[in-house]
Parts: structure tokens; C-alpha cells; sequence
């Protein structure tokens, strides 16, 4: 029902109650409209008559002027404004064939309860506007945040694909120098490898794809912690060399328990945290660790260097999407897409830093289950 529509009726049983129990004779009620004007919404024993427009200004006369419209039999008036708190929803006129006091007790109850049912039905008008206009900006906010989220999700997937497709030129110039000299065998070598990073390249622009479908399915598997570090590891490196940067890499892999994992998104977040500390070392720093290896419920495998490492402000941040302390080399993705995977894997981020100490970021996953059902940051200082 509308505002007007409530109105109208509240109006109208308001009209048969004075005409029944106060004024017989007759009973006109005007509602005040949205251009200022009072005009007659319901009527009992007066006719079309009291069918009136009154600009507001001239409410005062609106009483004798109803009277006089209804004829000379009507020798009385009485008319009481419809008021609700500081709001004015109309105006009551009541016609009398003779003096006759009226029950003014009962008359203004009548109307107090009227005016309060107006401003009720006006108050629930506005709420409605309110709550449509709310939900469509809630469709609209869900709308653009969709479109943020697959931006901000193309952008890291960009990132990745980065990291993992940039050694396929270092490979292609190794077959090249390779079948220079007719050797054939380190060529396959370096052909089997493209083909590894060109699977784990395919894998993440699948990811994309399922996102962008809104694909609920995990294609979650038993992985090996340490099988996918030694693949991250020779992805990093080649990264690495081809943007000119070498860095010693020495591993540390305790076979931890399997887990369930989607491979390719922990290669990717190993791939950037290995990346990250190449960066690192270009400041200071000679290597850089792999670790793996399990504690209670939970394999763990992390990226250590005794590079700069970060104060604790840039560690608050480190993981917040496009913060970057590379200025225009940086997209700020990298620890936000490992977060994101841990997240998406119901693990555990921790981040361990201090100025000129270097950096470490483990990774922890559920062995028997989610650790937390989100991950979880939890930067500290060495000591």
C-alpha cells in the first residue's frame, strides 16, 4: 500500500468516526499533498460542496469557507489541524445545524490518533524508499566488488604467470646453445622442463577461468610439500637468472606428510616467495633457504634470506593487495595472491622479520583438516 493509499483510508475511517459519535451533521477531511495544497479526501453528510483546494498559507480560513460552500443550514464550525510531533498531515472541519458544544475530549483523540497513524504510515513509507534504495546500492556495491575481486584476481594471476613463463626464454636459449653444439640430450632436458612450466602456466590461467565462472570445485589433491618446493625452486631460479639476478638456493626438505592441495597455486605461492627473496638479495644477503617439515596436525615449507629484511611497519602491510616497497618494479600481488591461496586451502601464513635480520614466510597446512578456516598472519620480530 502506498503512502497516499494509507492516507486515504486512515482519512476515510477518521470521517466515519466523528460523523458517528461527535458530529452528525457533518464532517469534512482535507489532506495536505506534496505541492502544499489541502485538498478534501473524505467527507460525511456535507457533499461535493466541501470539495475545496486551500493553499496552506490560508488553513486559517478553510473552516468558514467549507461552511459557507455547504449552504446557510449549517450555522457552526469546528476544525482541528491533523498534527503529528512537528508535521502537519491535514486538517478537520466539522458543520453543525445548531450550537451545540461537540465532545471536544473525544473530538481531539479522534484526530491525535489519526495524525499519529499518518506520521506511522508516512515513517513507513520513507523506510521502504530507504530499504529499496539501500538494496540497490547493495546490488550494485556486490556487483562492483565482483568486478574488483576478478580484476584484482586477473592481476595476480598476471603476476604468476609472470614469474612462471618468464624462464621459458632462459630454456629456449639453452636449446639453442645446445643444439648449436649437438647436444641433443641437454636440449630434451630443457624441453622437458618448458613443458613442466607451460603445464603449471595452463593450471593457473584454469584458475582464472573457474573463477571467473564462480566454479566451486577444488580439484584439491595429495600433494608432496617437497616435490612441489624442488619445482618452485628451479622456476625461481631460471626467474632469476633471466632478469639477471643469481642467488643461491640451498634446500632443507624433512619429507613432511602429504596434503591436500591444488599443486599448481603452491607452486605459484612458493615461486613468488622465492622471487621476493631474490629481490631481496639485490640490497644484501648471500642466500636463500627452502625448508619443509611438520609440527602436531600441520606440514609447513618456508622461504628464508638473510636479505634486508622489513621494518614493522612494511611487515603490517606486507600481505594488503598492491603494497609494494619496489616502487615501479612492484605490483604489490605477490604476498597478497600467497595469502590468498592460504586462505583458499584453510592454512596459515606466518611472517618472521626485523630490519638488517632477513625474512622468513612459512606456510602451513592442514593435515587432517582446515587449521583455522582462514588463513592467518602473524608477523613477529627476530630476535
Amino acid at each position: 500500500m502506498s503512502d497516499a493509499d494509507a492516507a486515504h483510508d486512515v482519512l476515510a475511517l477518521l470521517a466515519d468516526a466523528l460523523f458517528e459519535h461527535v458530529c452528525p451533521d457533518g464532517v469534512a477531511v482535507y489532506v495536505l499533498e506534496m505541492d502544499g495544497k489541502l485538498r478534501l479526501s473524505a467527507e460525511r453528510g456535507v457533499g461535493p460542496a466541501a470539495n475545496l483546494e486551500v493553499d496552506l498559507d490560508d488553513v486559517g480560513t478553510l473552516a468558514e469557507r467549507v461552511r459557507a460552500a455547504c449552504g446557510p443550514s449549517y450555522v457552526a464550525h469546528l476544525n482541528r489541524p491533523l498534527v503529528a510531533g512537528a508535521s502537519l498531515y491535514g486538517d478537520v472541519v466539522m458543520l453543525r445545524k445548531d450550537h451545540e458544544e461537540p465532545r471536544l475530549t473525544l473530538v481531539d483523540g479522534l484526530i491525535d490518533l489519526a495524525a499519529v497513524a499518518l506520521s506511522t504510515a508516512a515513517h513507513v513509507e520513507l523506510l521502504e524508499r530507504q530499504f529499496a534504495e539501500l538494496r540497490e546500492q547493495q546490488e550494485m556495491l556486490a556487483r562492483s566488488e565482483k568486478l574488483r575481486a576478478l580484476g584484482q584476481m586477473a592481476a595476480g594471476v598476471s603476476h604468476d604467470l609472470r614469474n612462471i613463463l618468464n624462464p621459458l626464454s632462459l630454456h629456449l636459449q639453452v636449446i639453442t646453445r645446445a643444439l648449436d653444439r649437438g647436444n641433443v640430450a641437454d636440449a630434451k632436458e630443457s624441453a622437458v622442463e618448458m613443458k613442466a612450466v607451460l603445464h603449471r602456466g595452463l593450471q593457473t590461467i584454469e584458475r582464472l577461468r573457474d573463477f571467473s565462472r564462480q566454479s566451486k570445485e577444488t580439484k584439491s589433491e595429495l600433494v608432496e610439500l617437497d616435490q612441489l618446493a624442488q619445482e618452485a625452486i628451479a622456476i625461481g631460479k631460471a626467474r632469476g637468472a633471466s632478469g639477471g639476478r643469481e642467488a643461491t638456493i640451498r634446500e632443507e626438505l624433512a619429507a613432511p606428510p602429504q596434503v591436500m592441495a591444488v599443486g599448481s597455486e603452491i607452486v605459484s605461492a612458493l615461486v613468488n616467495l622465492i622471487v621476493n627473496a631474490i629481490d631481496a638479495m639485490v640490497e644484501k644477503g648471500t642466500a636463500i633457504v627452502v625448508r619443509s617439515g611438520q609440527d602436531a596436525n600441520t606440514s609447513w615449507i618456508e622461504v628464508s634470506d638473510d636479505g634486508p629484511g622489513m621494518s614493522a611497519e612494511v611487515a603490517e602491510r606486507a600481505f594488503d593487495p598492491f603494497f609494494t616497497t619496489k616502487g615501479q618494479d612492484g605490483t604489490g600481488l605477490g604476498l597478497a595472491m600467497v595469502y590468498a591461496t592460504m586462505q583458499r586451502h584453510g592454512g596459515n601464513v606466518t611472517l618472521e622479520t626485523a630490519p638488517q635480520q632477513g625474512t622468513t614466510i612459512r606456510l602451513c597446512f592442514p593435515v587432517h583438516g582446515p587449521l583455522s578456516g582462514r588463513a592467518g598472519i602473524a608477523p613477529s620480530r627476530k630476535s
